[in-house]
């Protein structure tokens, strides 16, 4: 099912897009592992940072979240290599399952990049790609991909060599990646709430 499609100018979303799968309810899901997200050749930032971001935003969720160093060892452990598709092999799926864990969230930011003059924000962008699976049978419960553009306001050359007006700035990067991951897992944390708000197709 798809909650929600934005198109629209430079300073809102231009992709702003959420699926559920047809039976998907938050009660579906117990305890989730958050693997490392892969990202885009261009993007400087260690993906670490998309991983502790979900994982701050699902504190106090009735989510319950597996445990990043049991995780690391269970992974090294099996030498598993995720890929984008999220799939796992029946050795890791094991392991998962024996610390409870029957979802995986993963996915792929795929920009995370800013332009700046004199220490100014003029541009940012953050592209992410996010999906949950059921560990059991590898079944995509909710997927979403979103992408935020940010420009700075009014601004001329002259004033930016002359005067930071940082009511003018574009909003940084890290904070596109904080609205992105918050509105990623608002979704899939509390299906009816979002879905009433946002009205379904």
């Amino acid at each position: 099912m798809l909650c929600l499609v934005f198109l629209s100018g430079c300073a809102s979303p231009v992709v702003h897009k959420i699926n559920f799968s047809h039976d998907y309810t938050p009660t579906m899901v117990n305890r989730v592992a958050i693997l490392n997200f892969n990202k885009g050749s261009d993007v400087a930032i260690n993906a670490d940072v998309v991983v502790d971001k979900f994982t701050a935003a699902m504190v106090g969720s009735r989510f319950k979240i597996v445990d990043r160093a049991d995780l690391k060892k269970i992974i090294e452990e099996a030498k598993f290599q995720h890929t984008a598709s999220g799939i796992i092999d029946d050795t890791t799926k094991q392991r998962l399952k024996q610390l409870g864990a029957d979802t995986i969230l993963t996915g792929t930011l795929h920009t995370y990049m800013e332009e700046r003059k004199n220490n100014f924000i003029l541009y940012a962008e953050v592209y992410l790609t996010a999906k949950l699976l059921k560990v059991e049978t590898g079944e995509i419960l909710w997927s979403a991909e979103i992408l935020k553009r940010k420009r700075a306001k009014n601004v001329g050359e002259k004033k930016i060599l002359k005067v930071i007006d940082r009511e003018s700035e574009a909003d940084s990067a890290g904070n596109l990646l904080d609205e992105i991951i918050t509105e990623m897992a608002d979704s899939f944390k509390e299906k009816k709430s979002v879905m009433e708000k946002i009205k379904v197709w």
